[in-house]
């Protein structure tokens, strides 16, 4: 049975690394950070496909190793620097297309069956097993790459220390995605703190609460309602449409919460991913608040490269030439942004991403943009107060919404999708209308009772009400510190006793695995 970081195993596993790390003479700390992380990989993973792990480290030290000695050797620039480079990225781009990327070249191999060979067939069906979080660690080990062929970051000279900046264990489940430079603490000397102790443990217990509570209820209503379209359809819809993305933040933000709190109980600091993202006005403010690590990885190692690139600057000129100085400016970063949104879309790993993901943003993101200037006007004409709640409410809605469409597309596949969004169409317009399932106990029909919908909306409260806390003081806990000590006890035990009682574990029942952990 392999460990998840929802299970007894896994926090037993923690809580006896802890004594042995702040045991430890500080030295050894990250020689044991490395140690974990191997022994937490072969408990969460099968173990021989480590040997990915240890490709991708060994082409970024040996590439990153040379291309440092050919600096000392006053070869700044050289030819052979960027070969070394490209020759790595490739490499583990390669590793990553293989074994991540079976949806693309599977479609290219079905295509050429009429040409056969025989074994072409065998190929598609191949069980091609990743590493565990191979998209997480390869982003993170191109980054790095790239960050010492552009001077960012020193190489690390200790193969083994490298080797733990993949491999660290909390992020191989669904990430963050760090930078080299956001994880050299790593190898420093940590003493025990016990706020890092009780700060890291209430983010746990905090994303516990996401996941086994919120993101497993939400999630049985959500795949009862898809795995029947023709029984379930009108308003059934238009639910699993809108609960969808909550399901999906619980989860992905409740794994997290476990990593971020996880690392800062041994004084490590991981890079946040998520920023109250359904406070956003608009679609891309929401892309600055959701899944943020990737946002700043596409455009740190893709959207800023590209644009600086010579072929981009003839490219934006000519447009400017061609078209005028501001049509000019907005093709050449469309141009830009299509090609960072690929990334991503292709990153996820699947057809349906792109269409859920690349394709759908794009649009929203540069139809946002041409018709700005003219949502503009209108809102001053009909006087709106653009900085009034309500009105922020909407905006707010109006991107949930947005963000909902897409994800029907990233969940449920192209055909499916379009299905679903047809009915919910349906159910808007009255041709299949049945809203008195909110009150006649058909829902219950999907698997849940009424204590399960009840804790369903109070769970969402609480995120809400928890969020709302972030936006005003950067942390919700910066606002929780500042209460007196009973008030604070109590809320946690509260929140400890709400995950025992009523999260969703224990013998004879697995937790979904988190939506992300497969990328």
């Amino acid at each position: 049975m392999f460990m998840t970081i929802t299970s007894f195993r896994f926090l037993l596993f923690i809580a006896v690394s802890l004594i042995v790390y702040y045991v430890l003479p500080k030295s050894w700390q990250w020689a044991q950070l490395l140690v974990m992380s191997l022994i937490f990989y072969f408990s969460a993973a099968r173990g021989y496909t480590i040997i990915y792990l240890v490709i991708s480290a060994l082409t970024a030290y040996g590439a990153t190793m040379w291309i440092d000695r050919l600096r000392k050797q006053g070869k700044r620039g050289s030819r052979l620097i960027n070969v070394l480079t490209a020759a790595a990225l490739t490499v583990n781009i390669l590793l990553w297309f293989a074994f991540k990327g079976q949806d693309f070249w599977s479609v290219a191999i079905r295509g050429a069956q009429h040409f056969k060979p025989s074994f072409l067939p065998a190929l598609v069906d191949m069980d091609l097993v990743a590493s565990l979080g191979m998209g997480y660690y390869t982003l993170q080990i191109m980054g790095y790459i790239l960050d010492c062929a552009w001077e960012t970051v020193e190489p690390q000279k200790n193969p083994l220390k490298l080797f733990l900046f993949v491999c660290f264990f909390p992020q191989l489940t669904t990430g963050p995605i760090s930078q080299y430079k956001q994880l050299e603490s790593l190898y420093q000397e940590h003493r025990f703190q016990y706020g890092n102790l009780a700060h890291g443990a209430q983010r746990v217990l905090w994303g516990f609460f996401k996941k086994l509570v919120l993101a497993e209820r939400a999630g049985v209503i959500v795949s009862g309602i898809t795995a029947d379209l023709t029984m379930y359809n009108g308003c059934y819809s238009l639910i699993a449409i809108l609960l969808y993305p909550i399901q999906m933040y619980a989860d992905f933000s409740g794994c997290m919460d476990i990593v971020i709190g996880v690392a800062e109980m041994f004084d490590i600091r991981l890079a946040e991913n998520f920023h109250n993202p359904f406070f956003s006005r608009t679609s891309q403010e929401f892309w600055q608040r959701w899944h943020i690590t990737l946002g700043a990885w596409a455009k740190d190692y893709v959207l800023y490269p590209l644009l600086k690139s010579k072929i981009m600057v003839k490219f934006s000129k000519y447009a400017r030439k061609k078209w005028g100085k501001a049509a000019g400016k907005f093709i050449a970063t469309a141009v830009g942004m299509f090609v960072l949104w690929m990334v991503m879309g292709i990153w996820h790993g699947a057809l349906r991403f792109i269409v859920g993901v690349s394709l759908w943003y794009w649009v929203i993101l540069m139809a946002g943009e041409l018709l700005a200037p003219t949502f503009r006007k209108i809102t001053e004409k009909l006087g709106f107060q653009t900085e009034s709640f309500s009105w922020h409410l909407f905006q707010s809605a109006r991107t949930y919404v947005i963000y909902a469409v897409g994800a029907t597309f990233f969940s449920m596949g192209i055909r499916k999708g379009i299905l679903l969004l047809g009915q919910a169409i349906q159910a808007l317009t009255g041709k299949v209308f049945n809203p008195w399932i909110f009150f006649d106990g058909s829902i219950l029909g999907l698997g849940v009772s009424w204590g399960d919908i009840n804790l369903i909306i109070l769970a969402v409260l609480l995120l809400a009400i928890v969020g709302a806390l972030r936006e005003k003081y950067g942390y919700a806990r910066v606002w929780m510190d500042q209460q007196c000590f009973l008030f604070r006890w109590f809320c946690w035990i509260a929140l400890f006793v709400l995950v025992l009682v009523y999260g969703k574990y224990g013998p004879g029942y697995n937790a979904a695995d988190f939506i992300y952990q497969g990328f």
